[in-house]
């Protein structure tokens, strides 16, 4: 049991960078970007193509490119008025659209990497350094963006927008500057969580909607509004679904982290305030 705790933990880090773009857009436009996985996947497929270091690079690059794609769609949708429910489904159609141009050029492949050939074992448990350098990388984002939101002058200016947008556009706040630039820092952050995705346990082409729906609730699960507890849900989502793989068998074992996030949310142990829009 404790090696599937542990896997899960290694694993659950890397679906809290996946929630740090959730967190970060809702905390500046109240609305949230479907297309994260499709950033990952479109990082992870970019990356095998180049050969060295560059994929790195590379993989980076397209995603920072299809997450500006979502910026000008969203500043487009803002200039007719659209509700933020509509921006949402236009980054849904955002992602199918870009997991059908990697299922085009790569086909039905997968995408794997694999950076190290020997294992690390701290007391019987085996572990790839990898899923080391993946937890170090997360929690080094995390509390970075932690600081920015809750300790910066940035991130009093990206509450503001999403609280009252025509009030700090009369503070001189660059909203539609913020929220973009939130949508661009989304795209590198699940560009990221791709690329360490693809030098651990890889991917294929159908994991664009999967790796969105892990993300998604392991923001909301303990809260949107924090990226602590977007590492927290993680974490947890993490911890649920290794433990499910272990000692479940076939439909049950992807029904148990879906199940478990339904169970934390009607259990009344958030408050409703965290997903009427209200900010800390």
């Amino acid at each position: 049991m404790l090696e599937f705790v542990f896997r899960g933990l290694l694993n659950g880090s890397v679906y809290a960078l996946l929630a740090l773009p959730m967190t970060l857009f809702f905390t500046t436009a109240a609305t949230v970007d479907f297309a994260i996985g499709a950033y990952a996947l479109l990082a992870a497929a970019v990356a095998t193509a180049v050969p060295g270091p560059l994929g790195i690079a590379a993989g980076l690059s397209s995603a920072l490119l299809a997450s500006s794609v979502m910026a000008v769609l969203y500043v487009l949708l803002k200039r007719s008025g659209a509700e933020g429910i509509r921006v949402a489904l236009a980054s849904f159609g955002l992602s199918l659209a870009i997991a059908s141009v990697v299922l085009m050029i790569w086909g039905t492949r997968p995408f794997s990497r694999q950076t190290f050939t020997t294992m690390l074992e701290f007391g019987g448990l085996r572990v790839n350094p990898q899923g080391l350098i993946n937890v170090a990388i997360a929690v080094a984002l995390v509390v970075l963006t932690q600081v920015i939101i809750q300790r910066t002058q940035l991130g009093r200016m990206m509450r503001a927008a999403a609280v009252n947008a025509p009030g700090a556009e009369l503070a001189a706040i660059p909203v539609i500057g913020l929220q973009c630039g939130t949508l661009l820092a989304g795209g590198l952050l699940g560009g990221t969580a791709g690329l360490l995705i693809l030098h651990s346990s890889g991917m294929d082409f159908t994991a664009s909607l999967g790796l969105t729906f892990i993300g998604f609730a392991a923001a909301i699960i303990f809260g949107i509004h924090s990226p602590a507890r977007c590492l927290a849900g993680g974490l947890a989502i993490g911890v649920i679904e290794a433990l499910s793989a272990g000692y479940t068998t076939g439909m049950v074992t992807s029904m148990v982290p879906s199940f478990f996030m339904l169970v934390v949310l009607l259990s009344g142990q958030l408050r409703a305030s965290r997903y009427s829009g209200d900010r800390p």
